[in-house]
């Protein structure tokens, strides 16, 4: 199929409400834990309880895109996600704004675990590789903008206005899906529902070694990445004073380069390979990991130092997500949407687990920041190691 602009552009925006949603009103934590009469770490709690729900709906949306098809999910995911905005709009009390943020999760969950199976529809492995990529090229500006977005909403306005630009943004995103993009899934290849059959191919999913080393590789991946959203609002912002505005700089930065990575993989992954490209950037993120663990014992480090390490770490997300991603689904033609559930399921759940610890162990210095990010880029390395060395061998063509 040839890849159409306005395809990767609505894809793009699709996968990017999720981080609009989590990376948009960052640096109104402070401003709503105050209105609310809350405690940061309740404020952070919206974060990581976006990420749980999130990861266990991805479980339940996949097999359904399955069985109904990509549009009906998809559209299903767009309803919930609107009507979750604009709950957290008009939320004044704190359990109404976690109440709000699942039903949110769940609408991102309907979407984000399809539009990879969408895309798996219709390309093969590399070509998957460098759709994905593009894709998520587009995605970036989600959180390379909405940090800032968010800043200037909060500077002028109420953090409640944040959530109503998060509903406009989300009926964008709905006019373009159904304005451009068909089915994918035809009828003859959609799965009855079989709640025995669904774990089963649950089951199988657990057992392919190879694809659960991808798996595991790009979860411990996403778990640093999380962990820099959970904990850098505070870091930045209340340990070393950084000013709102100065926030979204920082944070768009990293962004910034792992655009740049996707980009550079965009253009190689036809030439090298997915698996190459993975095992470099892997490389580089095993490096930047040891240096958040060695400042982590430091004190209080320079931000500088912190700077360095996290740019590193989070650039080469660019190289390391794309790519697991495609070397995993390769062997999973059959059941594009379950697989891609249990995947999204295993990132989130990983990254909502550690973005609980950094919050529990908040301990007034960098230090959970850092070990949290550097454990997540360590296992990584690890997973891939023990798993995936064999990566180059022939994929099944079908359901594990």
């Amino acid at each position: 199929m040839r890849i159409r602009p306005s395809l990767l552009v609505t894809l793009g925006l699709l996968s990017g409400l999720t981080p609009f949603a989590i990376d948009m009103y960052l640096p109104s934590l402070p401003a709503i834990a105050q209105d609310l009469d809350s405690t940061i770490e309740m404020a952070q709690l919206t974060v990581t309880l976006y990420l749980a729900i999130f990861a266990l709906a991805q479980l339940f949306m996949g097999p359904l895109s399955d069985m109904l098809g990509r549009r009906a999910t998809i559209g299903g995911g767009l309803i919930l996600f609107g009507l979750g905005a604009l709950g957290c709009a008009l939320a004044g009390q704190m359990e109404t704004l976690l109440g709000a943020r699942m039903v949110q999760a769940a609408g991102g969950a309907a979407i984000a675990v399809t539009v990879p199976a969408l895309v798996r529809d219709l390309f093969e492995r590399d070509h998957y590789a460098r759709v994905i990529g593009l894709v998520m090229m587009i995605m970036s500006l989600a959180p390379l903008l909405a940090p800032s977005i968010g800043g200037v909403i909060v500077t002028h306005a109420s953090w409640h206005w944040v959530f109503i630009t998060l509903l406009g943004i989300a009926l964008v995103a709905s006019a373009l899906f159904f304005w451009l993009i068909p089915e994918t899934l035809p009828p003859e290849r959609r799965h009855p529902p079989d709640l025995g059959r669904v774990l089963g191919n649950y089951y199988g999913l657990l057992r392919h070694r190879l694809g659960m080393g991808y798996l595991l590789t790009g979860a411990f991946s996403f778990g640093g990445m999380m962990t820099f959203i959970v904990g850098s609002p505070y870091v930045y912002m209340v340990l070393y004073q950084v000013p709102t505005a100065w926030f979204g700089v920082l944070f768009g930065a990293n962004v910034a380069v792992a655009m740049l990575a996707t980009l550079i993989n965009t253009r190689l992954v036809m030439r090298l390979g997915a698996e190459r490209l993975l095992r470099l950037g892997l490389r580089v993120q095993v490096v930047a990991a040891l240096i958040l663990l060695s400042l982590a014992f430091v004190g209080l480090p320079p931000l500088w130092a912190i700077l360095l390490g996290v740019v590193l770490y989070l650039g080469m997300t660019g190289l390391v997500l794309g790519n697991a991603m495609a070397s995993y689904m390769v062997y999973f033609v059959r059941l594009a949407g379950t697989a891609s559930a249990f995947s999204g399921a295993a990132r989130f759940s990983f990254g909502a687990a550690v973005g609980t610890l950094v919050s529990l162990a908040h301990d007034g210095t960098p230090r959970p920041l850092l070990l949290g990010m550097a454990l997540s880029g360590l296992m990584a390395g690890v997973s891939y190691w023990l798993l995936c060395r064999e990566g180059r061998e022939k994929p099944s063509a079908g359901a594990a």
